[in-house]
């Protein structure tokens, strides 16, 4: 009996490894992104047209054609620095998806100026960044003058998590094949939404977030019903250092998301982990966020996603307060 038993599982055992040896073909690359653009990183109902992968197989498959958070657009200004620190909510319609052109600073819009202007400068540095563009009413903004040196440490964490993440351009070039796998099934079925999401990807590939995210906006003002888009623009903020407003965006993710799946819980996670970044500590946090809101919403993260690494981050930080572990998609 017990060798009986013993051959089985070498069976099983040889069966598995022999599907995970084997090449992934364009036909399944083709399922993922199909399913992907419909439901987001819901592995679990991914694989169900995948037969012999498994959800850690495609979620790596996805990550080395399409790499998340993760993942993310119109230059979004930051919230006036003078003003009180906007909470980060959740659910109903899309907030802020037209970009406010309100000077950082003070909040002047620039119809207000006297000068006829349509828009204000933008902040010099973003824009050799390509990040998502800060405004101001000038250089020295008269309404707000301190407000440029709690703007500049944006530009020192861009630079810092470039330079963590750098990588030889091997994820550039994940992001260059996933927007031409994404294309090509724009292409074959005319799908207006793919193909913003395949331009998101290119300039992602070229570290242009400033451009990602533009398309990350388009393609929710497209289809606002859908999720996928909104947990990109959340990468896209999240790399370009706009913590607040990334972990913003993950929760209209993670309200699209059907609770308890894979999507939704990787979206929790990573707006979770965006709201413990040290430039959100004045941030406004949901209601749940207290010891056993967070230990009861943690858990039920990594019950929905066992083997991602954000949704056991975030449990390793509730329940281990000061841990400094924590990392960014």
């Amino acid at each position: 009996m017990a060798s009986t038993l013993d051959d089985t599982l070498d069976d099983t055992l040889d069966a598995a490894l022999d599907v995970a040896a084997m090449p992934w073909s364009p036909e399944e690359d083709a399922i993922i992104l199909e399913m992907y653009s419909q439901l987001g990183p819901m592995w679990s109902q991914i694989v169900q047209r995948l037969p012999g992968r498994t959800v850690s197989s495609a979620r790596n498959r996805w990550q080395r054609i399409a790499a998340a958070g993760s993942a993310p657009a119109p230059p979004a200004a930051a919230p006036p620095a003078a003003a009180a620190p906007p909470a980060a909510g959740e659910g109903g319609k899309p907030f802020g998806v037209a970009v406010s052109l309100a000077c950082v600073g003070c909040g002047v819009l620039p119809s207000e100026m006297a000068d006829g202007r349509a828009k204000h400068p933008i902040c010099p540095i973003c824009r050799e960044l390509k990040i998502p563009s800060t405004y101001w009413c000038a250089v020295n903004c008269p309404g707000n003058p301190g407000a440029w040196k709690r703007h500049a440490p944006v530009h020192r964490a861009v630079r810092k998590h470039r330079k963590r993440t750098a990588d030889g351009g091997m994820m550039q070039q994940q992001h260059r094949e996933a927007a031409e796998l994404q294309a090509e099934y724009a292409a074959q079925t005319g799908d207006e939404y793919s193909e913003l999401l395949a331009k998101g990807l290119r300039c992602a590939a070229r570290q242009d977030h400033r451009r990602e995210a533009y398309a990350f906006r388009e393609a929710i003002a497209l289809r606002p019903d859908q999720p996928p888009a909104y947990f990109n623009l959340g990468i896209a903020l999240a790399n370009a250092a706009h913590y607040a407003e990334a972990a913003q965006w993950f929760f209209e993710a993670k309200e699209r998301f059907p609770v308890g799946s894979e999507g939704w819980a990787e979206a929790t996670a990573q707006a979770f982990l965006m709201l413990t970044q040290k430039e959100c500590v004045d941030v406004a946090k949901p209601e749940w966020w207290d010891d056993e809101g967070l230990k009861t919403l943690s858990a039920a993260v990594v019950r929905a996603a066992p083997d991602v690494m954000h949704a056991c981050e975030m449990r390793a930080a509730v329940l281990s307060p000061g841990s400094e572990t924590l990392t960014l998609p």
